[in-house]
């Protein structure tokens, strides 16, 4: 994940594949399946201090369901490209920055188990995919809501 640029600045363009753990990363969502994220790509050379990186993100995120709360793989396939300038007193191009922020940005907004998830019950947490509790659902209400009720 890291890249000398001495060596960087001798080669036109660098090849490299490698893969990602969950210890690697910090501020996504979230968490890769037990195979990591694999990612290959290339960093070419444009100018001294100015590097081309090209690379795709393989993997299987699992994210909690939005309305349940079960995990929920997803598989994804990202690619970046990006211009990324070295300053002169750096002597390593650090590649996880950039591809943390590739699966950040990419993240889906809201992750279903399914398109017809019934969710938790609000007043028991029961998951309502597995099991029906005994909640009454329209016997109980909030007495703050009691002035709405007469607008029906």
């Amino acid at each position: 994940m890291n890249f000398e640029i001495n060596k960087l600045l001798q080669e036109k363009i660098i090849p490299f594949e490698f893969v990602v753990k969950n210890t690697d990363l910090n501020d996504i969502e979230g968490e890769l399946d037990e195979n990591g994220a694999l990612v290959r790509g290339t960093i070419e050379k444009i100018s001294k201090g100015n590097f081309l990186v090209t690379f795709t993100v393989e993997m299987t995120m699992i994210f909690p369901c939005a309305r349940c709360l079960e995990p929920t793989p997803i598989n994804c396939l990202y690619d970046y490209t990006d211009t990324v300038t070295v300053e002169d007193d750096e002597a390593v191009l650090d590649l996880l920055p950039i591809i943390e922020e590739c699966i950040y940005i990419n993240e889906p907004f809201r992750v279903l188990c399914s398109e017809d998830c019934a969710g938790l019950c609000p007043k028991c947490g029961n998951n309502l995919n597995h099991e029906q509790c005994e909640c009454d659902k329209f016997g109980d209400y909030d007495p703050r809501f009691e002035a709405l009720k007469n607008l029906l």
